[in-house]
């Protein structure tokens, strides 16, 4: 008998209490009528996916806000998994909460129906910027909901940051660092704010800061975070050793998953699909759509794309395994341009960005792309 591939599971609740500013996610607000119906077509979907040749190694509940669902759906959807999939022993459970939304009575629920990661979305320790951005939590709820959420049992404990918001200076960002730092927490996503266009913050454009001020904001986290023990392994993401986030490190190596849920996406079979982002879609059975086979040169760009997000970079020994040739075949000038301008760095047989580089990662990432030497 063949042994068992591992998957990682996502799992797309679209729900929340008000819509952020910033948000273009497939969320809805004041949906609750149609809670009932959206968890019995994900279980459904779900349960139907079992294949017999994968074993769940991570599971990812993503919204939206998960923890506004009712803990009794977040744990029949748990249980749909286990019923579709053997599911590791030592899986990662991770669920995405807003500090708002979180009591001990539900926090010791999640713990125990398995889920063992909490990554709380924090945004923010200053109570002018969640206004403005539209939290829903105060700052004190969310220094509460890390402090709950340890006494609730859990030893992997996540907190979400944003930087480059409208009026935000580096003084108030440092603030926001000193705080994440002084509550019980082992992992750090320090996210830079994307303006889409349509949210109510694309409006407040002149109120940005500048791109000068991001990157002082940027590499003030990195500083920081790391003389507290957070060690940077992805651009925007710090941990604690042996606390990294097991289920991104899959979409970052390719790995396969499957994305349940509304708007969910997709990497299985050698295929990227999707959901439905239209809710009334998903609940009318829609599922699966636009696949597209990524293969052949494709399956290079995205592999240099996301494996030099991390800080162990490209392993030039998998990619010559499984692509049959040399990375660096018709690109030693080019990498050579790059390392002498200190962005990137080749040892142990890694292709890696320095910091510097990721700072301009998808530059960098365009030169490696071009083909020939000119």
């Amino acid at each position: 008998m063949s042994a068992l591939r591992p998957l990682s599971v996502y799992i797309h609740i679209p729900f929340c209490k008000s819509k952020c500013a910033y948000c273009d996610f497939a969320s809805w607000p004041g949906r609750e009528d149609v809670w009932e119906a959206y968890f019995a077509a994900l279980c459904e979907e779900i349960r139907a996916a079992g294949d017999g040749k994968h074993r769940v190694e991570t599971i990812f509940f993503g919204g939206g806000t998960p923890s506004l669902a009712p803990e009794g759906s977040i744990g029949a959807a748990l249980q749909a998994v286990r019923e579709a999939f053997p599911v590791a022993p030592e899986a990662e459970v991770s669920l995405e909460a807003n500090p708002g939304t979180l009591s001990m009575e539900k926090l010791r629920a999640y713990r125990e129906m398995g889920v063992n990661r909490l990554s709380i979305g924090v945004q923010s320790f200053d109570a002018r910027l969640l206004r403005e951005i539209g939290r829903i939590h105060t700052p004190g709820e969310a220094k509460e909901a890390a402090r709950m959420a340890q006494a609730a049992g859990f030893a992997n404990i996540s907190l979400d940051l944003m930087y480059g918001l409208p009026g935000q200076d580096l003084a108030t960002w440092q603030s926001t660092l000193k705080t994440a730092l002084s509550l019980p927490v082992q992992h750090i996503s320090a996210y830079a704010l994307i303006v889409e266009e349509g949210t109510p913050i694309a409006a407040r454009a002149p109120e940005l800061p500048g791109d000068e001020e991001v990157l002082s904001m940027q590499r003030e986290g990195t500083r920081a975070l790391a003389a507290a023990g957070f060690a940077r392994y992805e651009i925007s993401n710090y941990a604690r050793k042996g606390f990294a986030c097991r289920h991104n490190i899959v979409y970052w190596r390719r790995g396969e998953y499957r994305g349940f849920g509304c708007a969910a996406h997709s990497f299985f079979g050698g295929e990227r699909f999707e959901n439905p982002a239209r809710l009334e879609d998903y609940l009318g059975g829609v599922r699966g759509q636009n696949r597209e086979r990524v293969d052949g040169e494709g399956a290079q760009e995205e592999t240099l794309m996301l494996s030099t997000r991390m800080r162990e970079g490209l392993s030039l020994r998998a990619w010559r395994e499984k692509y049959g040739v040399e990375f660096l075949s018709g690109r030693e000038a080019r990498v050579e341009r790059l390392r002498r301008a200190g962005l990137l760095e080749i040892a142990e047989g890694f292709l890696r960005l320095t910091e510097r580089g990721m700072e301009v990662h998808n530059a960098v990432v365009l030169e490696l792309l071009c083909a020939g030497e000119n």
